[in-house]
């Protein structure tokens, strides 16, 4: 858990409804020149797994059980990969993909809005943000869908300085449905209008899961001194139910090579 936690949060720092139509794909520009490797020595190649879709930056879920999931429509193929192939700078079109290569499948996902979900390949990738989006329900098509809700964090071990103890607890239904409601009416803010108040805020950080009926997942980061997610800020039920949780949480074993 400390390593998605440490993970998410250098994602997240540097920065629903079901699909009733088929989607139009807003036409991809041509990069300049300049922006190709043919004008410049250094080609990136650590970026992490992204895909750019009609503006809206999608991110690979690695931790999600994808079994429960059924392949829709396959709409589109990936048109360009990005990573080693464009110059620092260079601006993300639409059909970019910092990995899977040209010409992956991507498709919906039944049941789930393509705004949220898509499968790239066999690979679920998922919303980071989104330009049209004005709440969480409309980034995470997951209203009617969640069965439980964990809350988990990270503290140092006070036998071993500098390492690090695991704690989680899971929401009981009502309260999980109740934190879902509130959480998916929440105004969604993007990530550059938070960024002074995450560094603010920003000394404790928990994850909360969000595991789905299909038995999928997603997480998404909260920090409890500013009662803000990384896409927004928390209302008075969403910090009264951390706290009450919060406490509550008990120790998660490590694996034995841990």
């Amino acid at each position: 858990m400390k390593s998605a936690l440490i993970s998410l949060t250098l994602m997240f720092l540097v920065e629903g409804t079901a699909y009733t139509e088929e989607p139009q794909q807003k036409p991809r520009k041509v990069p300049m020149l300049i922006q190709l490797t043919e004008n410049c020595i250094i080609k990136p190649d650590e970026y992490g797994h992204e895909l750019r879709w009609n503006d809206i930056r999608y991110m690979l879920n690695q931790e999600s059980d994808v079994s429960g999931l059924e392949k829709g429509k396959t709409f589109a193929e990936v048109s360009f990969t990005v990573s080693g192939n464009v110059c620092p700078g260079y601006r993300f079109q639409n059909g970019d993909a910092t990995r899977a290569e040209i010409g992956t499948p991507i498709s919906q996902v039944k049941g789930y809005d393509e705004r949220f979900r898509l499968f790239v390949g066999d690979d679920l990738y998922e919303a980071m943000d989104s330009p049209d989006a004005k709440t969480m329900g409309e980034l995470f098509d997951v209203a009617g869908k969640v069965k439980k809700v964990t809350l988990e964090y990270v503290i140092e071990s006070q036998d071993a300085p500098y390492d690090y103890d695991g704690y989680a607890v899971d929401f009981s239904e009502k309260d999980s449905q109740l934190f879902t409601n509130h959480f998916i009416a929440l105004e969604y803010v993007r990530m550059e209008e938070l960024r002074k108040s995450l560094s603010e805020n920003s000394s404790r950080l928990y994850e909360i899961t969000f595991l789905l009926q299909d038995n999928s997942s997603f997480r998404v980061i909260y920090y409890p001194e500013g009662n803000v997610f990384n896409r927004g800020y928390g209302d008075d039920v969403i910090k009264e139910l951390v706290e009450q949780y919060e406490g509550r949480a008990q120790k998660v074993l490590r694996p034995p090579d841990q």
